[in-house]
């Protein structure tokens, strides 16, 4: 049932998946960087592939069509041995974000989570692009642990 919802990542959904990653990018803090699309496609294809150890991207579908995704990874901190799942990338596209695929991707991260063995799920959201990612977290027993900040350098 899930799997018309949900699945991992395809080699095959690599362009659409770069396309969500634009999209990320034009509506976040970040759009005045430089879009790599050379290194977000290897990226992809290593975590897609296993390449890249304790990485997971998974697919949001509506309709069978993809919708977006969410790519994590499991890292220890420098100041401890535990794992934590940590959120590197995830998107929704706007008319697809109430839809039970949008809502399901994050509990089959968490998922993924427990199943390779993290002590931890860390999640993020951009406060001007989906604010009402807070109460989701909350909903969900996250508890807010840092906040952060960004100074460009190059312009």
């Amino acid at each position: 049932m899930i799997e018309k919802y949900l699945r991992l990542a395809k080699l095959d959904d690599v362009p659409v998946l770069m396309n969500f990653a634009r999209h990320f990018l034009a509506a976040s803090p970040y759009k005045g960087f430089r879009f790599a699309s050379s290194k977000g496609e290897e990226f992809l294809r290593k975590a897609i592939t296993g390449a890249l150890k304790d990485h997971v991207v998974l697919v949001a579908l509506h309709d069978g069509k993809p919708i977006g995704f969410l790519v994590g990874a499991a890292l220890e901190p420098v100041f401890s041995s535990v794992k934590i799942a940590t959120e590197l990338g995830w998107w929704i596209e706007p008319d697809a974000r109430r839809t039970k695929a949008s809502f399901l991707i994050y509990s089959a991260y968490e998922d993924w989570a427990a199943r390779i063995g993290c002590d931890a799920v860390q999640g993020a959201y951009l406060p001007g692009v989906s604010p009402e990612l807070d109460e989701f977290y909350k909903r969900r027993g996250y508890a807010q642990v840092e906040s952060s900040y960004l100074k460009r350098l190059k312009i």
